[in-house]
């Protein structure tokens, strides 16, 4: 059986535009609709250059996160005096690391790679592809149609203009989970969770680390509280520059040097990361040759059901810019297969969807902010528990904080924030309550495990004044 190789691309020619019942452009979650229409019959184009599985499989949250993994153990054997153990780090062997993830993750890629090589229904495009007309593109010599349409197209590194990083070897969040050196001295350019997960993977296994960040906090858009709280305890592993931008930056031999504005500061580095934030695939597939209509950051403009301006043709994922991330992609994926397939027409519901920072210390929040009922003039209440007050937070020896917020009442959940060792799984009994009766009730009466770290959660609740 043929096995596609997926580090390289091919040209086919044709004599006329060939017509398919399905264009499907990006193999992240759109993998999810490309098998339901296998299974129907649908004679289907699948529009893919990398990879299959998109961003989060190959270059994204699985290998970061299992890379991640491996700077949590060694975070944990150096903080092992907390404990009165004396423990130290011998060596670590950063290829090996870098490898066994990746490994992984491309034979993973290259199975789901055979899988669609037995299809006889998808054909797969592996060129730069775009549209060159409604509901047509091409890719190579070859232009291709159908009736039905779903951009699945993700998002890029936005680059930020520096002066000379034209000529500078910088990385972005790709590069950074691929290098098979560890640099001595890593700068990152930026303060979200991207800069973030990446100064955790890097900085716990040794490497310095410096953050350039143009405000005055991390995480920005969390919670302000859980913002300045990840902040002040994030500043105190690695050094944080606030209110600070690159002038120039440029390159001799493998030392980059990065001239901060104001000409006064310069930092020598091995590596220097953009991590500026996203934007949409939107120009590279041309989307506006097509008429679908953009909003002013580029992102693809979408009703509730996921339709575009154009009939026949959907968006879902990252390029549409709802809460954009992987969950969200195959949560919209499954409505969309829905009311496709199945004729069960109803719109995405985006209530209570969650969302982590993998970094140490974790962040994790689902629903509104603080900050954002106050734009709103919404009276609210607010529950706040630190971990130090529960048996198993004591014992982690580690700061964090739990932040509820609810309607006047203190009856519905509106949100809940979470810094803090496991806030990614802590969150999630929340996110049940809020995706269920939404009462606080479904927390204060629950009976929870003594002493389980969850007890914080419930504490939060019951402090909500």
């Amino acid at each position: 059986m043929k096995k596609f190789d997926t580090s390289t691309s091919f040209s086919v020619k044709a004599e006329h535009s060939r017509s398919f019942d399905l264009i499907i452009v990006g193999a992240g979650s759109g993998l999810d609709i490309v098998a339901e229409a296998d299974e129907k019959g649908l004679k289907t184009a699948l529009v893919e250059e990398g990879p299959l599985g998109g961003t989060c499989h190959n270059r994204g949250c699985v290998p970061s996160k299992m890379l991640i993994h491996h700077a949590d153990v060694a975070e944990t054997i150096r903080n092992s005096s907390k404990f009165f153990i004396k423990s130290r780090i011998e060596s670590i062997d950063f290829p090996a690391i870098v490898k066994s993830v990746n490994d992984q993750i491309d034979g993973e890629a290259q199975e789901m790679a055979k899988a669609i090589s037995q299809s006889t229904n998808v054909t797969w495009y592996r060129e730069r592809t775009k549209f060159i007309g409604p509901k047509t593109m091409q890719s190579g010599n070859e232009t291709f149609s159908a009736d039905k349409v779903i951009i699945v197209g993700g998002t890029r590194t936005d680059i930020v203009p520096i002066p000379g990083l034209d000529k500078v070897k910088y990385i972005t969040s790709t590069e950074a989970l691929r290098l098979n050196k560890q640099p001595k001295h890593l700068v990152i350019v930026g303060g979200g969770y991207i800069a973030c997960e990446i100064a955790h993977f890097y900085g716990a296994l040794g490497t310095k680390v410096t953050i350039l960040v143009r405000k005055d906090k991390l995480l920005r858009e969390e919670d302000e509280e859980i913002s300045t709280w990840f902040t002040k305890e994030f500043a105190k592993k690695y050094n944080v520059l606030f209110h600070t931008e690159i002038e120039s930056v440029s390159q001799n031999g493998e030392e980059i040097t990065a001239i901060l504005k104001g000409g006064k500061q310069k930092l020598v580095c091995d590596q220097l990361l953009i991590a500026t934030g996203r934007i949409p695939n939107t120009d590279i597939l041309n989307v506006k040759e097509s008429g679908i209509d953009t909003d002013d950051k580029d992102y693809i403009k979408v009703n509730e059901n996921l339709e575009t301006n154009v009939p026949g043709v959907w968006a879902l994922g990252d390029i549409v810019g709802i809460l954009p991330f992987k969950h969200t992609a195959n949560h919209q994926a499954g409505y969309l297969i829905n009311n496709l397939f199945y004729a069960k027409r109803e719109p995405v519901s985006y209530h209570a969807i969650a969302h982590a920072v993998f970094s140490s210390p974790q962040v994790a929040g689902v629903g509104k902010t603080e900050q954002d009922l106050k734009l709103e003039g919404a009276p609210y209440k607010v529950g706040r528990a630190q971990y130090n007050e529960v048996a198993m937070g004591d014992a982690l020896k580690e700061n964090g904080l739990v932040k509820v917020i609810t309607d006047e009442s203190k009856e519905e959940i509106l949100g809940c924030h979470i810094v803090g060792p496991d806030a990614s799984t802590l969150i999630h009994e929340v996110v049940i309550a809020m995706k269920t009766i939404g009462k606080t009730s479904a927390i204060k009466k629950a009976v929870f495990v003594h002493p389980a770290l969850s007890e914080v959660v419930r504490n939060a609740f019951y402090a909500i004044v």
